[in-house]
C-alpha cells in the first residue's frame, strides 16, 4: 500500500472515470500504472504473482475437499455411483482465464485480502458497476472486522451487459435443454459416420486431436497432416505406425463446419496411402446416448440441493466466502445450466467412444488443461485401455490455470480423485517451468520435440548486435486478434511518442483477423508489413508485441529485444513473461523508459534462450513411438478390472 497510509481510509476503484477528490489511498481494479496515493492492484499481482497462484491452487484443492455432511464436495458430485466426479469439470476446477472473467477476478481478490490484512485500514469503500465485486470486497473487510461501504462506479451498461441480466431471467434448466437440442442438431451432418474399422494390433496408436490448423486444399483431396502433429505423421508412415484418430470440431477459417470436417475424414480415411483411421467425436452422438445424458442430468439435480451451503458466509476455506460471489453463476450453471449438459454431453460421448475401441495400447492427446479432459481420461481407463500420454501443443502461459494443479490434488489417491495421464510432454521453456512450479515428477514427463514451432527452426539467434546509431529507431509492432487490444496498444505507443528525445520509425504486422488501417493512426506514421516475422526481424531494432500474442516469441528467438504491452484490464497473460531480454509496460511512461533503454545500449538483448525443444528429424518423438518404453498406466489394476 502507498508508504504512510496504513490504517487510513480506503478506496477499491472499479471505474474508468477519474478517482473522487478524496482523502484515501485508492487501490484500482484496473491498470498498471502507480501514481501517488495510488496502488495497483494488478501491479501487485504481478509482483506477487507466485505466491498469488499458490494460494489460488491451494482455495481450489481445500474446497473440493470440502465436507458436508460427512460427504467431500468432490462425492457429492459424483456421476451415479461411478468413480468419476463432475467437480474435475466445473468451472472452479477449471480456472480458465479464455472463458470467463472469474480467474482474474479472484486473483486481484487474493491480492486485495493480501493488502487489507498487512495494512488495516479503518474502513474501505469499493466503487464498481460488479455487483459480485462489491459483495465480495464487504464480505473480506467482513471477516477481518473492517467497516465497508459499495457503491456503483455510474457507468453505461452496454447491450452486451443488457443482453446477459434478461438471459439470467430464464432458468437456467431451460438453457441446458436447449443446449441439448441445439447439440443434436449441430450433430446431425456427422451422426453415424464411422470409420471403415479400427486397427486393433498391438502396436497401434490412438490419438485425440482438434481437427483444424491443417491445410484445407490437402485436406480435401484426402491426404492428412495437421500442424497440430506436424511432421509427426511422416514419422507414423515410415515407422510402420497404424493410427486410430478421434477428431473434436472447433470452428475455424481451416474447417467452417461439422459438414466440411465429416466430408474432408471420410476423403482421408478412404485415402489407401493413409494408414489412419479418422472419425469424428460428435459421430457417435445418437439418440440413445442423449437419451442417456438427460437422464444422468435428471439425476444429477438433487446433488445440488444439498450444495447450496456453499454460499454460508463461514462455508469451507477462509477465503472461499469472499470469492464465492465471484463464482456463484458459473457454479450453478455447473449444477444445472449449460455448461452441466456440456459435462454430461462430454463424459457420455467418450465413454462411447472408448467402449468401441478395441483395447489401445497406448494413447496420446492435445492437452490443455480443458474439462472435458478430465471425462476422456475417467472414460480411456474405465475401458481398460493403456498408457496415456497428454501433449501440450502451445506455450503454457504462468497464469493459465487450467494447466496447473496444487501437488496435493495431484497426488492424492482414491475413489474420485483427480484424473491424469501417465506422462505429459515437456516442449518449451514455458513448460518446464510449469511442471517445476508444480512439482510434477520428472519419471511422468518425457521430452519431445514441438510439433507446432517447427517453422522457428533455424530462426533462433545469438543475440543482438549493436544497432546502428546513424538512423532511425525502427520498431516493428506486432498486431493482435482482438481488435481492441491492437487500438489501445496503439494508442498508447501515440501517448509515448513525443516523449521519446529520438527518432523512431514503426511498422505494423497485423494479425490476419484483425487489419490494420494506418489511416486510422496519422500520427504514428504506420507503415504495414507483410511477410514471415523470420523474413522482417533484421530490419528493426526492437519489437513491440501484446501479451495476448505469441508472435512476440518469434522476435525474441531472433535475436531482437521484445518489449510486451499489458492490457490494463487483464493480468499478464504473455508467454514470455520471466524470460531475459522482455520488458512489460503498462503505460506509456514504462513504454518510453524500455525503448529508451533498448537505443541507449543500456539494455541489450542477451542470447535468444533455447525455448522450444526444435529438431526437425524429430530424434526425440521417434525414440518414444518407436523404442521400448514400458510404463505402468495410473490406475492399471482398476482399469482393468
Amino acid at each position: 500500500m502507498a508508504e504512510g497510509r496504513a490504517g487510513g481510509h480506503l478506496v477499491v476503484w472499479d471505474s474508468p472515470m477519474p478517482h473522487d477528490r478524496i482523502d484515501a489511498t485508492f487501490v484500482d481494479w484496473n491498470g498498471y500504472e502507480e501514481k501517488e496515493g495510488c496502488v495497483s492492484l494488478l501491479r501487485y499481482v504481478e509482483e506477487n504473482a507466485d505466491d498469488l497462484r499458490e494460494r489460488y491452487l491451494s482455495w481450489v484443492d481445500e474446497l473440493g475437499e470440502t465436507r458436508i455432511g460427512g460427504r467431500r464436495i468432490v462425492d457429492r458430485m459424483a456421476v451415479g455411483g461411478s468413480d468419476f466426479s463432475l467437480w474435475w469439470m466445473s468451472s472452479i476446477a477449471e480456472k480458465s482465464f479464455w472463458n470467463t472473467p472469474t480467474m482474474a477476478t479472484i486473483v486481484r481478490l487474493l491480492a486485495l485480502d493480501e493488502l487489507v490484512r498487512s495494512d488495516r485500514p479503518s474502513s474501505v469503500l469499493v466503487v464498481s458497476d460488479q455487483a459480485s465485486v462489491r459483495q465480495a470486497v464487504r464480505r473480506l473487510c467482513a471477516a477481518e472486522g473492517i467497516a465497508c461501504r459499495s457503491r456503483g462506479a455510474g457507468g453505461q451498461q452496454d447491450a452486451r451487459g443488457l443482453k446477459r441480466r434478461l438471459a439470467a431471467l430464464v432458468p437456467r434448466p431451460i438453457w441446458a435443454m436447449k443446449a441439448l437440442a441445439d447439440h443434436a442438431l449441430n450433430c446431425r451432418p456427422v451422426r453415424g459416420r464411422r470409420p471403415g474399422g479400427w486397427d486393433d494390433s498391438d502396436d497401434a496408436l490412438f490419438l485425440l486431436s482438434c481437427f483444424g490448423h491443417l491445410d484445407p486444399a490437402e485436406a480435401s483431396a484426402g491426404r492428412f497432416d495437421s500442424k497440430y502433429w506436424h511432421g509427426l505423421y511422416g514419422v507414423f508412415r515410415e515407422s510402420g505406425i497404424p493410427t486410430n484418430w478421434v477428431q473434436y470440431f472447433v470452428t475455424s477459417p481451416d474447417v467452417p463446419d461439422r459438414t466440411t470436417a465429416g466430408d474432408w475424414l471420410e476423403r482421408i480415411d478412404a485415402n489407401p496411402n493413409d494408414q489412419g483411421n479418422h472419425v469424428l467425436l460428435d459421430s457417435y452422438v445418437s439418440w440413445r446416448l442423449l437419451g442417456r445424458v438427460f437422464l444422468r442430468w435428471i439425476r444429477q439435480l438433487p446433488a445440488g440441493f444439498s450444495l447450496r451451503v456453499m454460499a454460508r458466509p463461514r462455508f469451507g476455506p477462509g477465503i472461499h466466502a469472499p470469492l464465492w460471489p465471484v463464482v456463484r453463476a458459473e457454479w450453478l450453471d455447473d449444477l444445472r445450466g449449460v455448461r452441466s449438459i456440456h459435462h454430461q454431453l462430454w463424459l457420455a460421448t467418450f465413454e462411447v467412444i472408448c467402449d468401441d475401441l478395441p483395447r489401445q495400447r497406448r494413447g496420446m492427446y492435445l492437452h490443455e488443461g480443458v474439462s472435458w479432459e478430465k471425462a476422456f481420461i475417467h472414460a480411456w481407463r474405465t475401458a481398460g485401455h493403456g498408457e496415456l500420454v497428454g501433449v501440450p501443443h502451445a506455450t503454457i502461459r504462468f497464469w493459465d490455470l487450467r494447466y496447473y494443479v496444487h501437488p496435493r490434488t495431484r497426488d492424492r489417491e482414491g475413489p474420485r480423485c483427480l484424473p491424469q495421464p501417465d506422462r505429459l510432454v515437456r516442449n518449451n521453456v514455458t513448460a518446464s517451468e510449469a511442471f517445476k512450479a508444480v512439482g510434477y515428477p520428472e519419471a511422468q514427463i518425457v521430452d519431445c520435440e514441438a510439433l507446432r514451432y517447427s517453422h522457428l527452426l533455424g530462426l533462433q539467434s545469438g543475440g543482438q548486435e549493436q544497432r546502428r546509431r546513424d538512423g532511425p529507431f525502427r520498431i516493428l509492432i506486432l498486431g493482435e486478434m482482438r481488435a481492441s487490444a491492437t487500438r489501445k496498444m496503439l494508442e498508447m505507443m501515440a501517448e509515448a511518442m513525443p516523449h521519446f528525445g529520438f527518432s523512431v520509425e514503426l511498422a505494423v504486422k497485423a494479425h490476419p483477423n484483425s487489419p490494420i488501417r494506418p489511416d486510422d493512426h496519422p500520427e504514428l506514421g504506420l507503415r504495414l508489413v507483410h511477410g514471415s516475422l523470420g523474413e522482417l526481424v533484421g530490419d528493426y531494432d526492437a519489437g513491440f508485441s501484446s501479451h495476448g500474442t505469441s508472435a512476440g516469441v518469434d522476435v525474441l528467438l531472433a535475436g531482437l529485444p521484445v518489449v510486451v504491452w499489458l492490457d490494463d484490464e487483464d493480468l499478464n497473460l504473455s508467454d514470455l513473461r520471466g524470460l531475459p531480454g522482455v520488458g512489460f509496460v503498462g503505460s506509456s511512461v514504462d513504454l518510453v523508459d524500455s525503448f529508451r533503454n533498448i537505443w541507449t545500449g543500456e539494455f541489450r538483448t542477451p542470447s535468444a534462450p533455447v525455448f522450444f525443444t526444435l529438431d526437425a528429424g524429430l530424434p526425440r518423438w521417434r525414440d518414444l513411438l518407436t523404442g521400448d518404453h514400458a510404463h505402468r498406466p495410473r490406475n492399471q489394476s482398476e482399469a482393468l478390472s
